[in-house]
């Protein structure tokens, strides 16, 4: 509700207040945070249409995350793809698509690189980003990308399903809806 949302906003930027005071005397140990809170200021503000400010906090929040993934590649690279998936959905969203392949490209890239030294880290990601991109590529009726795309994504979401169902099912179900969708489109 409302109120939640309000609260929640409030909470948010008091402690980004407090992150960017710690984070301008140690900027190592505190800018991490600052682009966490950005980060979910962004979902926040996305969510509840608030697109210009999401936008805006996101675009800080990745470019903190670059500067950090420069740094510390392996520590900080998975953030910058979680930020680049964010504001693609954002973009797609906004009916932005060139924006948000690029942001999802660019996530996907980094994730498959994570995933081809971890996994069962990472494969989920790649597989959240390929979805992205597969209702990007059929909402602009680039079936057999989409297709392809999606075939991947379920690919992962079914073989981790084996292992947890719980967590992995719903994704499963997600990507088939969204396939099978997309399977009567481009029948038509």
């Amino acid at each position: 509700n409302n109120n939640r949302y309000e609260e929640a906003e409030k909470e948010y930027k008091e402690a980004l207040g407090i992150k960017r005071e710690l984070a301008a005397t140690n900027p190592s140990a505190y800018l991490p945070d600052v682009a966490g809170v950005l980060n979910n200021l962004g979902l926040l503000h996305s969510d509840n249409n608030r697109y210009e400010e999401a936008e805006e906090e996101y675009k800080e929040a990745l470019e903190i995350r670059r500067e950090l993934a420069a740094a510390n590649p392996s520590a900080y690279l998975p953030d910058v793809a979680d930020t680049l998936n964010n504001l693609g959905n954002l973009h797609q969203i906004n009916n932005r698509y060139e924006e948000a392949e690029k942001e999802y490209e660019e996530a996907l890239g980094i994730r498959r690189e994570l995933a081809a030294t971890n996994p069962s880290a990472y494969l989920p990601d790649v597989a959240t980003t390929l979805t992205s991109l597969g209702i990007l590529h059929s909402n602009n009726n680039r079936y057999d990308e989409a297709e392809e795309e999606y075939k991947e994504a379920l690919e992962i979401f079914e073989e981790f399903a084996k292992f947890a169902p719980a967590a992995f099912q719903p994704k499963v179900e997600i990507v088939q809806n969204c396939f099978d969708e997309l399977m009567g489109r481009s029948s038509d």
